[in-house]
């Protein structure tokens, strides 16, 4: 039994806010923020309501195998997994490219220091992408909507805050970001 939540288009009065230069397509705008997380959040109520259906096993209940699904309008676009992004723009080093830039170092490092503490989040995979042409920087956190939705009521505190004014306090980087994404395996 998959339990479906639909996301709500913005209405047309509404009007779209920019995208960032570096992102062609946008998924969630930051007015939507606040539904999409109660969508997510209703969806996990009825999910674990459902376990209480679930056979018991030498008197226990067995877990649910139950996987969350949520989606977007009418779209077609359905997901379990939401990521959330920090990303930031990190300068070249003296070369001109990656491979000697201090802060992309240092942005590593301060990655390398948060990773047991990632890795606690509830079945959280943690992924890093750096591209070498346009200088992105960016750690994506992705884990199922029910666990998402948990950390995102929480504002992904403390980690977040942390972790983002840690980045953005290394010289040389700049564009400091945070994204909520869809993540799905296809």
């Amino acid at each position: 039994l998959i339990s479906r939540t639909r996301l709500h288009r913005r209405p047309a009065h509404r009007p779209v806010p920019p995208r960032p230069q570096h992102c062609k397509y946008t998924l969630f705008q930051t007015q939507q923020h606040a539904m999409k997380i109660q969508a997510i959040l209703s969806a996990a109520v009825v999910a674990s309501s459902a376990e209480a259906f679930a056979p018991a096993v030498d008197g226990r209940r067995a877990p649910s195998t139950t996987r969350l699904r949520a989606e977007i309008g009418e779209t077609g676009v359905s997901f379990e997994n939401v990521a959330r992004e920090w990303r930031c723009k990190y300068s070249p080093g003296p070369s001109g490219g990656p491979g000697d830039s201090e802060s992309l170092k240092a942005c590593q490092s301060l990655l390398d220091e948060f990773l047991p503490r990632l890795k606690e989040l509830p079945n959280a995979k943690i992924t890093r992408q750096v591209c070498g042409g346009c200088l992105d920087f960016k750690v994506s956190v992705t884990q199922p909507l029910e666990e998402h939705g948990a950390w995102a009521e929480a504002d992904y505190g403390p980690l977040e805050g942390e972790f983002m004014e840690r980045l953005r306090a290394i010289e040389g980087t700049s564009v400091h970001e945070t994204q909520e994404i869809t993540f799905e395996a296809l």
